[in-house]
């Protein structure tokens, strides 16, 4: 998933941390962190959850950077982040972008260097859904050129060539993509290994209330909630050494990809806002600690700042073809007008 990461002159790598995977002959397994334990019961879910664990650790201590889950990528050498909650199309609207030219930085992690501002390149491996192979089969386009690491499910993990690949830009554009159905009102399923009253009480107490569910037909404890406490939940879940497993988003509508696309042009703290909403680090962000008094709510201006020179824009998105065209004739000056016209 990382290789691209790989350091062979390790005279100029970063700190250190260590992490410890201790599993015991009755099946049960500990996950040491520097600064926590999180016991784990179940032995089959120890590699993803020890792989998650630590990767959230390691980014929360990037202080150089600002970090959110969004989709980044380049054309001409200037940058331009898809800003989304999971299940809105953002990897199948990267890939259609690389198919027409952009460059490729990322669709998990958008790193932007502060104070400096630059966007940089986090190209791990891409998880692409067997929906955006089909999606693409019916517009007759060939997925850009890759190699395909492993396939579960319905998913595939698949690495895009290196010529596909861009370098540290200066971003130009920011777009939101806003789901049609999107609001405070979408509902996801959360499933846990463990749901301790402490961590409900805990819930409670931020004004989170979860909908329990029974678990005749599930393993593992489940409860429903609003999708915009999924980042608070994450947090609390870990400060109690409990693992999430799983969110299940609602499905995108069949006709998500029918609909004509609407861009519209938003102000920078109304981005700035909503990128806050994707900052990826919790509560235990270096960045947050060194550069925002130690709280989430400090990124906002320095965030502001970084938005200054870009251009902030929301897109709900529809015909797939439509969007790439938007989006390809935003990053092409002639033809800007044209683009924010579309979907007025």
């Amino acid at each position: 998933m990382f290789r691209r990461f790989a350091v062979t002159d390790k005279r100029n790598g970063g700190d250190i941390s260590r992490y410890e995977v201790v599993t015991h002959a009755d099946g049960q397994a500990v996950i040491h962190t520097p600064d926590q334990s999180f016991p784990l019961e179940s032995p089959s879910l120890l590699p993803s959850l020890a792989h998650g664990l630590i990767l959230r650790h390691t980014l929360a201590q990037v202080s150089s950077h600002v970090l959110f889950h969004a989709a980044s990528l380049s054309y001409q050498e200037k940058g331009i982040i898809l800003a989304a909650d999971s299940g809105c199309g953002k990897t199948t609207l990267a890939l259609a972008l690389v198919r027409q030219g952009f460059q490729f930085l990322s669709d998990e992690v958008a790193a932007l260097a502060f104070p400096a501002g630059e966007l940089a390149p986090y190209p791990r491996c891409l998880w692409v859904r067997a929906g955006t192979y089909q999606l693409f089969e019916q517009l007759g386009w060939e997925m850009p050129t890759h190699s395909t690491a492993a396939e579960i499910s319905n998913r595939a993990a698949i690495h895009l060539s290196a010529e596909l690949l861009g370098a540290t830009c200066r971003p130009e554009h920011l777009i939101l993509l806003q789901r049609p159905d999107a609001g405070d009102e979408r509902i996801c399923k959360v499933t846990l290994n463990s749901l301790p009253q402490r961590l409900l009480r805990s819930l409670e107490e931020i004004g989170i209330q979860p909908e329990i569910l029974p678990d005749a037909t599930d393993k593992f404890p489940c409860f429903r909630v609003k999708e915009k406490h999924i980042t608070k939940i994450h947090e609390t879940c870990e400060g109690h050494g409990v693992f999430l497993l799983n969110v299940d988003e609602t499905a995108v509508d069949s006709d998500y990809y029918i609909n004509t696309p609407i861009l519209q042009i938003i102000s920078k703290l109304t981005a700035a806002l909503a990128l806050l909403r994707n900052f990826v680090g919790s509560y235990r962000s270096e960045f947050i600690q060194q550069h925002c008094q130690g709280t989430a709510v400090g990124v906002i201006e320095p965030l502001v700042k970084i938005l200054a020179p870009v251009q902030c824009y929301q897109l709900t998105p529809g015909r797939l073809d439509h969007s790439v065209e938007i989006i390809h004739a935003l990053c092409q000056p002639e033809k800007k007008r044209c683009a924010q016209y579309t979907g007025r």
